[in-house]
């Protein structure tokens, strides 16, 4: 479901053609948006890369249109979706902000978020993750368009194991790396583990028996030239999956598995507690 909420700061006409914004103006409208939810006693939002890559289309579209014909935007979001799997299924609102040219540079980030509609999705409480896109329209004025994805029931193993794939392989993706495969034997390995993660209230690659991914993957009788592991414990059950990959990716030895070019099949397997605490483990595999 789609809501489209617009405002307008009117300012005076700069002559350029429309350039995405540099990565400082959009470092600042990320840290902007943190500070008002930190103000109001909210966890930041999950940073996502095929949401921010999507607000980063939609604002280069809109930053295009000529000043008439901005608001509203036309494009029907639904549209876009089927080129980020990732993101199929979740709740997501957009919210497109045209800020002024005679603003400064200091004083746009917080102009961003200051209209009601923006301002109120910035605050809500079941907001769990953002992409932020920002382009200079041609007259000057700064295009910032934010898309929220809100939190959803996560209690399907099934759908998170599938979102965890689907945005470790948009990752690899960026990164100029071929997609990973998912191998069902794999996947149940790693729901084992996750499952005995949960049940003995630890994270780690050692199960309490002393074996290690390697061990776990050759009893299942699976040869391999190389292998690894990354495992992952949520409290924010809705926010699951960006908090996990984001983790990851913070992180250097679960950043080198993800990016690891040799590797081509993958099993994720999810443990779900009773009340929502969530253990992932991911297995990536090289014959």
């Amino acid at each position: 479901m789609l809501s489209i909420g617009l405002a307008l700061l009117l300012g005076s006409v700069v002559a350029d053609a429309p350039q995405r914004a540099d990565a400082e103006t959009a470092a600042n409208l990320r840290e902007a948006l943190t500070a008002i939810r930190q103000s109001a006693g909210l966890e930041p939002l999950a940073a996502s890369d095929a949401l921010r890559r999507l607000a980063d289309r939609r604002a280069s579209e809109i930053a295009a249109t000529p000043a008439g014909r901005r608001l509203p935007h036309p494009v029907p979001f639904d549209d876009e979706l089927d080129e980020w799997p990732a993101l199929r299924g979740h709740r997501l609102t957009e919210r497109v902000v045209v800020v002024a040219s005679s603003l400064t540079a200091a004083d746009r980030p917080r102009a961003a978020w200051d209209n009601p509609e923006a301002g109120a999705l910035a605050l809500d409480p079941e907001s769990v993750a953002a992409g932020i896109g920002a382009w200079f329209a041609a007259d000057g004025t700064l295009v910032v368009v934010a898309v929220f994805q809100a939190a959803g029931n996560i209690t399907d193993r099934e759908t998170l194991e599938r979102s965890v794939v689907d945005e470790i392989n948009e990752v690899r993706l960026a990164h100029g790396l071929v997609a990973l495969a998912v191998d069902e034997p794999l996947r149940d390995i790693a729901r084992g583990h996750s499952e005995t993660m949960l049940v003995g209230g630890f994270l780690g690659h050692e199960s309490p028996d002393g074996s290690a991914p390697a061990d776990r993957v050759r009893a299942a009788g699976i040869d391999f030239r190389l292998v690894g592991e990354n495992v992952a414990h949520s409290l924010r059950p809705l926010g699951a999956v960006h908090a996990v990959v984001d983790e990851w990716m913070a992180s250097p030895g679960h950043r080198a598995n993800i990016l690891t070019p040799d590797f081509r099949r993958t099993g994720v397997g999810a443990a779900i507690g009773k009340h929502g605490s969530i253990y992932v483990t991911q297995l990536f595999l090289e014959r």
